[in-house]
């Protein structure tokens, strides 16, 4: 099967996780190529058996640019599936959830699934962390602070290994 694993990333959080399941697909014999979603020719997402579109989310239901421009601008092979990352412990179920529904009922398009996985505060590093951390009540800084140390390292080898699972999962 010729795959395509598309990803938005900032920080590297989506990527790592799309590299994962390109490795993974490998591994079963797939031809996959993976590629930042600003690279991608829209045009060319029909010449795929498969394409598993990645997103970073940065609230419910707000997908990355690159993510959301190829779903609207792009002709889509039969079948599709969505990975995304994101910082909060509160999920965000089914993020691609009102556009998979949208993409099966206009056409002959089968969305396989859904994976998401947090992803470290990597944005939020630095002088930016600090802006943002000043401009909360003691409180609210308190537990952001212990929420970015529990989340270190992430996505992890854990969350690559079900990266990998889900991946594999797409070819049943």
């Amino acid at each position: 099967m010729k795959i395509l694993i598309t990803y938005h990333s900032d920080t590297g959080n989506t990527a790592k996780v799309g590299m994962s399941m390109k490795e993974a697909l490998e591994e079963e014999g797939q031809e996959v190529s993976a590629i930042h979603a600003k690279d991608v020719d829209p045009s060319s997402l029909k010449s795929y058996d498969l394409v598993v579109i990645g997103s970073p989310i940065y609230g419910p239901r707000n997908i990355g640019k690159h993510a959301k421009a190829l779903l609207t601008k792009g002709d889509l092979p039969p079948k599709i599936a969505f990975f995304y990352t994101h910082q909060q412990y509160k999920l965000y179920p089914k993020a691609f959830g009102g556009i998979a529904k949208k993409l099966e009922e206009e056409g002959n398009i089968k969305v396989l699934g859904e994976f998401e996985c947090i992803g470290a505060a990597l944005a939020l590093e630095g002088a930016m962390g600090e802006k943002y951390l000043s401009s909360m009540r003691p409180d609210q800084r308190e537990a952001a602070i212990k929420h970015f140390e529990e989340i270190k390292g992430r996505p992890n080898a854990d969350d690559l290994a079900k990266a990998k699972e889900f991946a594999k999962s797409l070819l049943k």
